[in-house]
């Protein structure tokens, strides 16, 4: 597969997910439109690199799709974490933070599941 073609189907990949993604980060993270924001790039970044070293070819959208899912949760609630270390959180948020990042995007890969 041609670099152009793979950099194509990773970019509609990722531009599925993007809404979910950016609104796991805003609503269920916390993180504000700058921090969503600078995330997405980087997530994007470290995508197109994942799916360099696994092989869009050997590997489902749906896999990719989760595996991408899965490092925006780590992220947003890594970032939380560094961000509030000591300092009190809301319950909403504290339940968050509380969960397995593959939990809320395994929920989140099926809404984006059902709504395709």
């Amino acid at each position: 597969m041609n670099r152009q073609i793979r950099n194509d189907r990773v970019d509609d990949l990722f531009e599925r997910a993007l809404p979910v993604i950016h609104s796991a980060f805003e609503n269920h993270y916390r993180l504000s439109e700058q921090e969503s924001r600078e995330a997405e790039k980087n997530l994007s970044m470290w995508f197109h690199r994942f799916v360099r070293r696994t092989g869009l070819s050997h590997t489902s959208a749906r896999s990719l799709t989760l595996s991408l899912l899965i490092a925006a949760c780590q992220y947003a609630r890594s970032f939380q974490i560094w961000k509030h270390q000591n300092e009190p959180t809301d319950e909403a948020l504290a339940r968050v933070l509380s969960r397995e990042p593959c939990d809320l995007a395994a929920e989140l890969a099926e809404g984006l599941e059902q709504s395709s």
